[in-house]
């Protein structure tokens, strides 16, 4: 998957339109769950490109349609991005760069949600440390 998304957001616009018009239901599904991971491995590693990825595989996975199931993984973009002190703002202008104006409207549309319809519990999440390092659950 990192392969893939690199290969997108090494594409640019052109690529994330492509890939909009190949990936079926079940592939923005496996894209979501790959953001979601990436957003704690990126906690796990203190690897702020892995917010880009996610980002990137959320477009790609149905934030473009905001989806209810991207909106969710988004609040752990915002978690990590948060423990990781990188600034919100910044990393949705460097995506919006990447993604062109599918991505570039939804994202702006989450930044525009109050703060609490933001937060991990708000979305059915909690952060946690197991055996194997930082981890989201979802418990909703």
């Amino acid at each position: 998957m990192d392969e893939f998304i690199d290969a997108v957001w090494r594409g640019g616009e052109t690529a994330v339109y492509t890939a909009l018009a190949a990936v079926a239901e079940p592939g923005r599904r496996v894209l979501c769950t790959y953001a979601e991971r990436l957003a704690a491995r990126a906690v796990r590693n203190e690897t702020p490109e892995d917010l880009m990825r996610a980002l990137i595989a959320l477009v790609i996975g149905g934030l473009d349609q905001n989806t209810p199931e991207t909106l969710m993984c988004m609040a752990l973009v915002e978690d990590a991005a948060r423990r990781l002190n990188y600034d919100l703002a910044e990393l949705f202008e460097e995506t919006s760069g990447v993604v062109g104006h599918p991505g570039t409207v939804h994202l702006v549309q989450w930044l525009s949600r109050r703060p609490e319809d933001r937060t991990l519990t708000c979305m059915g999440f909690e952060a946690r440390n197991d055996g194997s390092g930082f981890r989201y659950y979802w418990v909703a």
